[in-house]
């Protein structure tokens, strides 16, 4: 049975935005499935209570298909590693699990507070959709739950910066993933990058990150993503 790999999305973009890692992990035999959520007004929890429901549905047609329940891995982008991160906290995924977060921010997000405290400045009442990705105490990534998984990190960075625009590479950084690696890319289009696909696929089959020159090789001969 192939391995079954959930990607899932950011906040304010959809599932589309995942599709060349897709289209990479597919090439390499992987079962994919890309979950698109509305997550802009929704909390991390209730975010993650609906991605179980539809991790599990997924799973329950795979076995009742071939008679086997496959394991559920996981690659997020941005927000969506934070709503992974507590689904596994919440419930109950059977695995092993793995999960590849790309720019993450496990410890919430600088840019966000500044956008929401500095230059949105609105009366935000009910509606406050960067409530979640703020730092610390004052969001829900922080402690979004350290479940009993695999976990790789990678961050980005713009040149000469140690920030790939909207996560620096300390609030990427979480003391209970299992590797962490930094790649020179910006946070939009981190997904779609062959040395971030690479990397992705060789952590979901090993539990470890490749060599930067070996993953540099691979991804030369990838044409799953785009390489500037």
């Amino acid at each position: 049975m192939r391995e079954l790999v959930f990607l899932v999305h950011g906040f304010m973009r959809t599932g589309a935005s995942m599709l060349p890692m897709a289209v990479g992990l597919r090439r390499r035999d992987f079962e994919v499935r890309v979950v698109s959520q509305i997550n802009l007004h929704r909390d991390i929890p209730t975010l993650a209570d609906g991605l179980f429901g539809r991790v599990e549905r997924a799973r329950d047609r795979i076995q009742a298909e071939t008679g086997e329940r496959p394991n559920a891995h996981f690659v997020t982008h941005s927000m969506g590693g934070i709503v992974v991160r507590s689904m596994l906290a919440r419930h109950e995924v059977t695995g092993p699990n793995r999960v590849v977060m790309l720019a993450p921010p496990n410890q919430g997000s600088r840019v966000a507070q500044k956008w929401r405290d500095d230059i949105l400045k609105l009366p935000w009442g009910g509606f406050d959709p960067l409530h979640k990705l703020l730092p610390g105490v004052r969001g829900q990534c922080a402690a979004a739950g350290d479940p009993d998984a695999t976990f790789g990190v990678i961050a980005g960075v713009n040149p000469a910066s140690n920030s790939d625009g909207k996560v620096f590479v300390d609030e990427a950084r979480w003391e209970h993933a299992d590797d962490f690696i930094v790649v020179p890319y910006g946070h939009t289009m981190i997904m779609a990058r062959p040395r971030v696909v690479q990397q992705t696929a060789a952590f979901l089959t090993t539990g470890r990150f490749l060599p930067p020159d070996v993953a540099e090789r691979g991804a030369r001969g990838d044409a799953g993503g785009f390489e500037h």
